[in-house]
């Protein structure tokens, strides 16, 4: 909940990791190699964690880049780190630019500053931490930029100690974990992608070291609609806490008494719910915030992004962060007499959980209705009552109650990826094309769509672009249901209009097809240009449905329509019908993606589906003169 990711711009993240990371630089930079490893290694990066028998901490980073391209110039060129000042300290012990002659530069004093963080849109309040930046002077093509810095940690955070190390399978690179801390302090440790750990004792005190090496790789290597690197990635975690629960347990601590139920939120719970009970009186709660309750984040201090405000002030200042949202919720479902409980969770697109428990595994909260069996996630003022979109589905989450237990949400399906259009395509005598349609979706889908579409002023212009992508062109109107009101399913209905669209006097064309809004991205986008996958791929679970009736006018019929197309394999199918009746052409068009992610050795499946779907997408049409 202290920082945001790309996707959660309208969400929110569960806390800010500051145990290990130095911001842009950390997992960029590395230690001091030999000569030799300069010629085949960009980046390497030593951490050394000396723990106390509290999990305070000192931290000694070394760190060396060698910037062998010009677009990595200004990434090099700086260094910053951001922490909160009430309990860490960051010391910047050296650091130098040895430029591709030899000649050694140094940041002058005053290219190393300190300021009040800059604070992201949606968290303005969060004025406790510092950014440190360091300025390297004389970067180039060619260049070793390196610097060895200490940050010492004076109280741990509530979830303890949660160091974190990584390397990207994109660049060449080496990472060296050292950990030092008393035998006897708990502590569990866990990795992947090729991290070599050793574990030993002397004397009393426990000695980790884990390292890893990534050799032979590009950042070419990267492939279209990769499955997030952190599932793959050379990876190694250590960890304070005993389990997910034990996280659970904590959040649980810190915020069992924000939900208090004050006369007023009882009265506005009962204002709200009227003669509701049940589901209806939860989904009711559940409207009232996402109308009502504006994301924003304001943190007083790192501890901060685990507390939630108390009910009341969430209520009375009309915004909050994820932890607010699922509070005030939590307090209006109690004076109603319904349960519920924090859901702690990982919005984004990973799907695999961390190697091991860790803070670092969730960042966002969503609430639990236990007598029900109900995810719902209020920070989204454009989901629907217990609907979770993919980046939700089918993720591990730590129910943070009285009893902190381990679940998973509901999997996304195919039948809850479900997107349908059904419409008319009429063709005249001058070629022109007319079209209409409606497109309706599943509960899931919506979010985005919602948010999409909110200015009905922009929808024209939404649907003019998708008529860029068809043969034919033209331009169009689109209307929705209310993108605000989440008790009526979203609903979109079009109209397009396609001046010689078609060419009559021709004796053959390609079948306009309804503007698509359906959400996900063109299929093309998923081929590989080689046909061999070498990394796992993350996939849209999706039923994606058309059906629409072209109709020609009496001067021209129809001579022959396309094939059927029928494909169908362990990732997905496609197929397509067409039936010809006299003028008419009823078509039926059905896509279906079934994984969320996809190893390499199954890519030639989807492949298969890909393929017959974009050739059915350019089906010829021969028309001729009515008999």
């Amino acid at each position: 909940m202290n920082s945001d990711t790309s996707k959660m711009s309208r969400g929110a993240l569960l806390h800010r990791a500051t145990e290990i990371l130095l911001l842009s630089s950390v997992c960029l930079l590395a230690i001091d190699l030999p000569a030799r490893a300069a010629e085949t290694v960009e980046q390497s990066e030593s951490l050394h964690y000396e723990v106390a028998p509290d999990y305070s901490y000192k931290l000694t980073v070394v760190a060396d880049r060698f910037v062998d391209k010009q677009a990595d110039v200004n990434d090099a060129s700086h260094i910053s780190y951001t922490y909160d000042p009430d309990r860490t300290s960051f010391h910047l012990v050296e650091g130098w630019v040895d430029g591709p002659d030899g000649t050694r530069h140094e940041p002058a004093p005053d290219a190393i500053f300190t300021r009040p963080s800059a604070a992201s849109r949606d968290a303005p309040g969060f004025v406790s931490s510092v950014t440190t930046t360091v300025v390297m002077p004389g970067v180039v093509k060619g260049s070793h930029v390196h610097y060895k810095a200490e940050e010492t940690v004076r109280k741990p955070a509530l979830m303890g100690f949660n160091p974190m190390a990584w390397l990207s399978p994109f660049v060449t690179a080496d990472e060296h974990v050292v950990i030092d801390s008393p035998a006897d302090l708990p502590l569990s440790i866990g990795s992947q992608g090729g991290f070599v750990v050793s574990d030993t004792t002397t004397n009393g005190m426990r000695h980790i070291v884990a390292d890893a090496s990534v050799r032979n790789v590009s950042t070419r290597d990267r492939e279209p609609h990769m499955a997030p690197t952190e599932e793959f990635e050379p990876v190694f975690l250590a960890t304070s806490l005993k389990s997910y629960e034990e996280a659970g347990a904590i959040y649980h601590r810190v915020n069992e008494d924000k939900a208090t139920v004050t006369p007023g939120i009882e009265a506005l719970a009962k204002q709200i719910v009227g003669d509701r009970e049940g589901l209806d009186a939860s989904r009711a709660i559940y409207d009232w915030i996402a109308k009502n309750i504006r994301y924003l984040a304001v943190y007083r201090n790192d501890d901060a992004g685990e507390e939630s405000h108390d009910a009341s002030t969430v209520l009375k200042n009309g915004y909050g962060d994820c932890k607010d949202h699922v509070t005030l919720m939590q307090a209006l479902l109690a004076a109603v007499g319904i349960r519920s409980e924090p859901a702690l969770i990982d919005w984004s697109n990973r799907d695999k959980p961390l190697p091991i428990w860790s803070s670092r595994e969730t960042n966002h909260a969503i609430v639990y209705l236990p007598d029900f069996d109900v995810f719902a996630n209020p920070t989204s003022p454009f989901t629907p009552f217990g609907a979770l979109d993919q980046n939700l589905s089918g993720k591990l989450a730590i129910l943070a109650g009285e009893a902190p237990q381990v679940r998973n949400t509901p999997a996304l399906t195919p039948e809850a990826g479900r997107f349908t259009t059904n419409g008319t395509i009429r063709i005249a005598a001058d070629g022109t094309v007319d079209g209409t349609a409606m497109a309706t979706m599943a509960p899931n889908l919506e979010e985005d769509l919602r948010f999409r579409l909110q200015d009905p002023d922009r929808n024209n212009a939404q649907i003019d672009r998708a008529l860029r992508d068809t043969p034919e062109g033209g331009f169009g109107s689109l209307r929705t249901s209310d993108t605000y009101d989440l008790d009526r399913s979203l609903k979109l209905s079009m109209n397009w209009h396609s001046p010689h669209g078609i060419d009559p006097t021709a004796n053959a064309f390609v079948l306009p097809t309804p503007p698509s809004f359906a959400p996900m991205e063109d299929l093309r986008s998923y081929l590989d240009r080689d046909s061999q996958r070498k990394t796992p791929m993350a996939l849209p679970v999706r039923d994606i449905v058309s059906t629409f009736t072209v109709t020609l006018p009496p001067e021209l019929k129809i001579a022959s329509a396309p094939k059927d197309v029928a494909i169908d394999t362990p990732i997905g199918s496609y197929t397509a019908t067409y039936a010809l009746n006299e003028d008419k052409l009823v078509v039926h068009r059905r896509l279906v993606l079934r994984p969320k992610r996809i190893e390499p050795s199954a890519y030639p499946d989807l492949e298969r589906v890909i393929y017959a779907a974009q050739g059915d997408q350019t089906a010829i049409v021969t028309i001729g003169k009515p008999s």
